[in-house]
């Protein structure tokens, strides 16, 4: 495609080892920061080994895309700036012909500008995971109360998420759910297949996926989004801490779900009392009190 000199334009760039969590934000931050001042949007999102999915293999997303290697090129003219716009965004920034903001952090928008989180609940999610998300939602998890329960143990997980977010503790918070909701069912999102086995044999009524792809790589990264879908369709949320994958969940339904961490306790709630998602490609279309 052709370099974005043309008009002014601004460039989102995510790292190769940045997570799913941290591009969405980036690059629908970066799309909303160029909207709002009448530029042209760039996205960098590298694939590889490391993260085998585009942008738009996981939802119906048409922003052009720039490599590695010619954003780079630009930055011999155009450096980087990171996060905090509010620092860098001045009469003499707007003269510029192209921004690049290189950052794994959210985006600090000016008030006034589209929030990323309103963009990603408007996503439409790709046909083979819409497909995915309808059939084992249909056929699991439909007119029952369930909580969500996402459980990060692989190894490259943040060892802060790891020392925090033991799997013992989801069972522990999964049986005091189970105490208050007898007939409560759970659909777990994990990231080990083995563990996610464990839990399910000890708290009947667990359900997931199987058959999910290797870890990060393009069938991978596309059963987490069809995850994303069924935990925010749930009536609560338990997560680790310190992982932004749960709050993906969390925007999707307008942050209206109680989440409960080992940092964070909503107190004790019931999924039962919470009103059942209908479409769950649309979990915050609901019957809200």
């Amino acid at each position: 495609m052709a370099i974005p000199l043309l008009r002014p334009g601004l460039v989102a760039y995510n790292g190769y080892d940045s997570g799913l969590g941290n591009r969405i934000r980036v690059t629908l931050g970066g799309q909303s920061l160029a909207e709002a001042e009448g530029r042209d949007f760039f996205y960098v999102w590298p694939t590889g080994e490391l993260f085998g999915a585009q942008f738009s293999d996981l939802w119906e997303y048409r922003a052009p895309v720039l490599t590695r290697a010619v954003s780079r090129l630009l930055a011999r003219r155009w450096d980087y700036v990171d996060h905090n716009v509010s620092t860098w965004l001045t009469d003499a920034k707007r003269r510029e012909r192209l921004w690049q903001i290189r950052t794994g952090s959210e985006i600090a928008l000016p008030d006034g500008v589209q929030p990323w989180q309103d963009r990603f609940r408007k996503l439409v999610p790709a046909s083979q995971i819409a497909d995915r998300v309808n059939r084992f939602f249909d056929e699991r998890l439909r007119g029952v109360p369930y909580a969500g329960v996402m459980v990060r143990a692989h190894s490259v997980s943040h060892q802060r998420t790891k020392d925090a977010s033991p799997v013992e503790w989801f069972i522990d918070k999964m049986r005091a759910v189970r105490e208050r909701e007898p007939d409560i069912r759970f659909f777990i999102s994990c990231d080990v297949p083995e563990v996610q086995a464990r839990i399910k044999r000890e708290i009947p009524g667990t359900v997931g996926l199987t058959d999910k792809g290797g870890y990060n790589t393009l069938d991978g990264v596309r059963s987490s989004v069809t995850d994303l879908y069924l935990l925010a369709s749930a009536g609560q949320l338990i997560g680790p801490h310190f992982s932004s994958f749960i709050h993906l969940a969390r925007y999707l339904v307008e942050d209206r779900l109680p989440l409960s961490t080992s940092a964070l306790d909503p107190g004790p709630v019931r999924s039962a009392d919470l009103p059942l998602a209908t479409d769950p490609l649309r979990p915050a279309a609901r019957a809200w009190a």
